[in-house]
């Protein structure tokens, strides 16, 4: 009878055994490229927010300026660190103004709220995005709830050039105007870090 050959003993595999190291190496990669994807989404996510927060405001300022035109009035637009209100002149004001014999000069306009307007109503940003910052011909609009300034829409179409700054933690996109009230957004990649920190 024929005995099958023996095979030597250091051919022989022990049933034991661990992961190979090129195992552990394309399982750590895999890893790695998963991890990098979640973040690369979670990124764009909020950049994608950031982007359509701006080019909502970008809509509505320039419906704003439109109404202004077609109405014949001023119509203003003010700023506060999480959100922004439209306004409009106080005609009720103007007219007890003239009564009096007072000439009520542009820097004294009187302003109120757009009463029962659902588009120009006042309106808070989306969580965690915030206003950083507001321009007029590069001066900084200050953006106090209590004694606001605005940005006011002419009925001519004509207003002075402002940007406003959009933050969301490290992103940040620009929606600006020039002076015939071309409205653009825009990403910004300055930081931003202490500008929105100081609110």
């Amino acid at each position: 009878m024929d005995t099958p050959p023996s095979t030597p003993r250091h051919i022989q595999r022990n049933p034991c055994h661990g992961f190979t190291l090129i195992e552990l190496l394309v399982v750590m990669v895999v890893v790695g490229v998963i991890v990098a994807s979640i973040q690369l989404n979670l990124f764009s996510d909020d950049a994608r927010r950031l982007r359509n927060e701006g080019e909502r405001l970008a809509a509505l300022l320039t419906a704003l300026a439109d109404e202004s035109v077609t109405s014949g009035a001023p119509l203003a637009v003010s700023f506060s660190a999480d959100g922004y209100a439209f306004w409009e002149r106080d005609e009720v004001a103007a007219s007890e103004d003239a009564v009096r014999q007072m000439p009520a000069l542009s820097s004294e306009i009187r302003w109120r709220l757009r009463p029962g307007d659902e588009l120009f109503s006042a309106r808070k940003m989306q969580a965690e995005i915030q206003i950083a910052e507001v321009r007029i011909r590069q001066r900084i609009l200050s953006r106090s709830e209590t004694q606001p300034e605005r940005v006011v829409f002419s009925p001519s179409g004509m207003h002075p050039p402002f940007s406003v700054l959009l933050a969301l933690n490290d992103l940040r996109v620009q929606v600006v105007s020039d002076a015939i009230g071309n409205l653009r957004v825009e990403d910004d990649t300055d930081e931003v870090g202490d500008e929105v920190g100081e609110e």
